[in-house]
């Protein structure tokens, strides 16, 4: 590729393709560091700029010296508001698809101070024109604001195809606004004058216009959308008319699955910080999941009736791809292990029925039944999907819509589980070297953050439409920093998120994303202090207040309109309600800030043994009013007793621990002066702390009796795996005992019970390879067999379903000769090979002697092979899983025997 860089002294340079063996050669660019940025100054100050074009042609350096030539792109302006740019290089001659030049990226970034301008095939260009007209055009953007330079015409060429990339496509990325629409573009004859332009062409919305052109006549436009991809088609009028009179394409092939899970689960487990266990971090349950991929229904926006057979042609089959789950429920399972106060992150407001789906209402079966699903949903995303070829699928749209629900957030936990997953990850793969230079001296590569905004911008988020639905939230946050920091259930409410299009980074929307629901977070400060428990929750009194009074007046109200007894009974249930919202909020109320106290006071007690104790303790919450006074009165004796003992424990612990490090004298009254503080500061706070404890012990027990307040329950306990009991991998048979093997392929490996010729039982493996069967005892650790697949049958018992029976059939062929002494052995499978070919070869030399040999010669018949020696080898294993291992082991033999289609 060529490169003519438009400056007062032009400079043509060619470009090596990437990976190519001719090395770089470096090329000064006149006046390049003189030239005016222009990125914050004003377009009308006459300052010189940058500009670059590229060619394809090898003629256009010397075309590039005289000036523009049809062999140089469009110029590109070297800007740094400008970090991608797609450039449409001319091609000479034309492609088989009819195309006319190539869409190349070309991104400007800087870093370090130097600029990096770095070309690349555009995987989606933004607009591809078509023109079947006889003539050539030339196609004008209607400009909506002043542009920041000078905006060429496109030519476009009779019968091909070009690329194209509108100014205001270029100038908003990587905007993401809520609505962009472009502008309007009109078309011309090169042979009109100079404003005799056509009227304003929409290409906002799909579909076919018509429009007239002084000198040509109608001329019919297509518009067409795929993705981020806006195409053009020109068609003259008799071609358009003869294409709308066409008969109706053809019925395709349409993709359509309804698929049901009853549970699904993803559990994350820590297998490094301990070799010998397995510990369960993060379990995530889904209940009741759904996916029901359809075609699209036919809309105007994407396929309008009034689109002629050219445009038809290049729609995209659309399909909608739904995924509906009915419960979701994330746990901490480290809950139990360690001192953390939530054993569920994330779930739902309200517990869904998770039971069973009867044939009425399942939604694979009955059209109600999923209406009903869909509407009983905790969390539903929907997916537009465009479908060109192959099996390769494109995401037009995403729709995500969350019910209410509850999220659980602890700062110790998220630190935590942060430090884990860091250690998991290798320090090479953090840590990279950004001026890297490869092993060839003359080739540089460019700085990893460059790569990294290179593939950024090459491949945008493409997206017709994001929606994210309006969210309402109960979040419940601890902070443990110099003070216990508590938020119990604060209801935060989030507006709809809407985009589209978008042709933007992935930072660009995470960016948007981050600030439209902080934005909805501040709104919400107001109830955020106010749900504080160290203030006591005024904002959750002021909730359960508001909604008792509104249940005391709306209950009755409803039962007024349906009868006197329902009146009556909403009165009932109306005053119940008013008095159980009154209580839950006070009671909640007066339980956080005891809370709240408690766990201050301990903190500030400078005693890390009773601090953690209190904590340890403070995890079991009661469940009636006798255990919460049981509890209480106990943790205030206990603090009672802590205070008066850390007068002297306190010194004793400083001095004993000073003692060990062998300290000075000094140190050592040091330590004394510093534990009988502390002593006296436990002498005031954990009386306090243990009051306080005593009134939040009591009422969570007044709470969780009544029923007023349960937290949700882990849904599975964890289990924790040794790894003695693992079960042998795949990778684990192919290092210690396939080696030998040409290929070592493992197709299946079975676990089984191996039944010994007396009856005795012991776990085994059968690990089926390409050529052999091999038995494994997994007690041992060691090969006990092995079979040859073309010698061995395998079967499932047919009285007892959970045997496997693999029978060996040996046969052994003597010979008048023998080779050094010993007999040679043929398998019962050569035998049969030799005895055909004994039988064939005899036949043929009986023919060609038979005038020298007796008529009365007897034909050849082969001797029967020798009876054959049956030996039978059982195991035990599960039904399912006998019957695909003979499946499996009958395709193996059959492609080792080179029978079928294997």
């Amino acid at each position: 590729m060529n490169v003519h860089e438009s400056t007062p002294d032009i400079s043509v340079f060619p470009l090596s393709p990437d990976g190519s063996q001719v090395p770089s050669q470096p090329t000064s660019v006149p006046c390049w560091d003189l030239l005016s940025d222009t990125s914050q100054c004003d377009v009308e100050a006459p300052l010189l700029r940058k500009h670059m074009l590229l060619s394809f042609s090898a003629a256009s350096r010397a075309a590039g010296t005289g000036g523009l030539s049809d062999c140089w792109s469009l110029p590109a302006l070297i800007r740094q508001d400008f970090p991608r740019q797609s450039v449409a290089v001319p091609i000479q001659p034309c492609t088989e698809s009819e195309f006319c030049t190539r869409a190349i990226v070309l991104t400007k970034q800087e870093h370090l101070g130097v600029d990096y301008i770095l070309l690349k095939e555009d995987p989606s260009p933004r607009m591809i024109i078509t023109n079947r007209c006889p003539v050539p055009f030339l196609l004008k953007e209607n400009l909506r604001d002043s542009p920041k330079f000078n905006v060429h015409c496109r030519t476009l060429l009779s019968n091909s195809s070009v690329h194209y990339e509108l100014y205001h496509q270029a100038s908003s990325f990587p905007d993401c606004k809520s609505k962009d629409t472009l502008p309007s573009i009109v078309l011309k004859t090169p042979c009109a004058d100079k404003d005799d332009w056509s009227n304003a062409i929409d290409i906002n919305c799909p579909g076919t216009q018509v429009v007239f052109l002084t000198g040509y006549g109608c001329l019919y436009v297509d518009v067409l959308h795929h993705s981020s991809t806006v195409t053009l088609i020109l068609s003259p009028k008799g071609r358009a008319e003869a294409a709308i009179t066409t008969f109706p394409r053809a019925m395709k092939p349409v993709v359509a699955f309804r698929v049901l899970f009853s549970e699904v689960g993803l559990v994350v487990r820590d297998d490094i910080t301990n070799h010998k266990v397995s510990t369960e971090l993060l379990r995530l349950t889904l209940a009741k999941i759904l996916l029901n991929m359809t075609p699209a229904p036919e809309s105007s926006k994407f396929s309008p009736p009034e689109f002629s057979m050219v445009a038809s042609e290049g729609l995209s089959e659309l399909y909608t791809l739904e995924v509906c789950i009915a419960s979701l429920q994330l746990d901490n399972q480290l809950y139990n292990r360690a001192s953390f106060h939530f054993p569920v992150l994330l779930c739902q407001e309200q517990k869904a029925d998770v039971a069973q789906w009867t044939r009425d209402s399942n939604p694979a079966l009955s059209l109600r039944g999923l209406q009903e699903y869909r509407g009983s949903c905790f969390m539903q995303v929907c997916l537009t999907l465009s479908h060109t070829c192959s099996f390769a699928y494109s995401v037009d749209e995403v729709t995500f819509e969350l019910k209410p629900a509850r999220l659980y957030v602890e700062d110790t936990f998220v630190y935590y589980i942060k430090t884990l997953f860091h250690t998991y990850i290798p320090d090479r793969l953090l840590h990279s070297n950004p001026g890297k230079v490869s092993g060839s001296s003359t080739r540089l590569q460019c700085p990893e953050p460059v790569e990294q905004s290179l593939r950024a911008l090459v491949h945008p988020v493409k997206l017709q439409k994001l929606t994210l639905q309006p969210v309402s939230l109960l979040v419940s946050i601890h902070a443990s920093l110099k003070l216990y920091i508590a938020s119990d259930h604060t209801p935060l409410s989030f507006s709809v998120f809407e985009r589209g299009p978008i042709f933007t980074t992935a930072r660009q929307l995470i960016h948007a994303l981050v600030m439209h629901y902080a934005a909805g977070a501040l709104f919400r400060a107001g109830w955020v202090v106010g749900s504080l428990e160290i203030l006591g929750s005024p904002a959750s009194l002021v909730r359960s207040i508001g909604n008792g009074i509104a249940d005391f007046f709306r209950l009755p109200y409803e039962g007024l309109t349906r009868g006197p007894g329902a009146f009556v009974s909403g009165v009932s249930r109306g005053t119940t309600s008013f008095v159980k919202h009154i209580s839950k909020g006070t009671l909640t109320s007066i339980t956080n800030l005891a809370t709240s106290l408690a766990r201050n006071m301990d903190r500030l007690s400078l005693d890390e043994e009773h601090y953690n104790r209190q904590e340890e303790w403070r995890r079991h919450l009661p469940e009636s009013l006798g255990d919460g006074l049981r509890q209480g009165l106990s943790r205030l004796g206990i603090s009672l007793l802590g205070a008066i003992a850390g007068i002297v424990d306190q010194p004793m612990q400083n001095f004993q621990r000073t003692s060990e490090t062998q300290g000075s004298a000094g140190s050592k009254a040091k330590g004394v002066i510093s534990g009988v503080g502390k002593g006296i500061v436990g002498v005031f706070t954990k009386p306090i702390g243990g009051a306080a404890e005593l009134v939040s012990q009591t009422g969570y027990g007044i709470l969780h009796g009544a029923g007023l307040c349960q937290l949700p329950k882990q849904l599975y306990l964890p289990i924790e795996g040794q790894a003695t009991q693992a079960s042998n991998s795949h990778l684990k048979y192919v290092w210690k005992m396939l080696q030998s093997l040409g290929r070592p392929e493992v197709s299946m490996a079975l676990d089984v019970m191996i039944v010994s010729g007396s009856g005795q039982e012991h776990e085994g493996c059968l690990l089926l390879t390409s050529e052999v069967l091999f038995v494994v005892s997994l007690s041992e650790d060691t090969q006990q067999q092995a079979f040859p697949v073309t010698e061995v049958d395998c079967s499932q018992d047919p009285d007892q379903d959970t045997q496997l029976r693999v029978v060996l059939k040996q046969q052994r062929v003597v010979c008048d000769m023998e080779v050094e002494g010993a007999r040679e052995r043929l398998s019962e499978q050569q035998y049969n090979r030799l005895v055909d070919y004994v039988t064939r070869t005899s036949q043929h030399v009986v023919h060609g002697s038979s005038c020298s040999l007796p008529s009365e010669l007897s034909p050849l018949v082969p001797v029967e092979p020798p009876p054959n020696t049956i030996k039978t080898y059982k195991y035990v294993v599960e039904p399912h899983c006998a019957r695909v291992f003979v499946n499996k082991f009958a395709m193996v033999k059959n492609k080792a025997l080179r029978k079928g289609f294997n």
